[in-house]
């Protein structure tokens, strides 16, 4: 499941990262990585955008990058 699939207040264990080099590193800087536990606080009315948390950190990041973030619900 995509992480872009969740609905507010999901939660979800990050199993994989696909996307180029460069966005990997900088979604590993952000803390998003394999294992780590993420959470959906809110989605943008048209769904183009979503804010989240990964450790203690709260996140805004748009709906492409979320499409590449396969996900386990927990």
């Amino acid at each position: 499941m995509k992480l872009s699939d969740l609905k507010n207040g999901q939660a979800a264990k990050v199993l994989s990262v696909q996307a180029d080099i460069h966005l990997r590193r900088r979604l590993l800087e952000l803390g998003i990585l394999k294992g780590e536990v993420v959470k959906i606080l809110s989605v943008s009315p048209l769904k183009s955008s979503y804010l989240l948390t990964v450790k203690n950190y709260t996140l805004a990041l748009r709906k492409s990058i979320l499409d590449g973030i396969l996900v386990e619900i927990i």
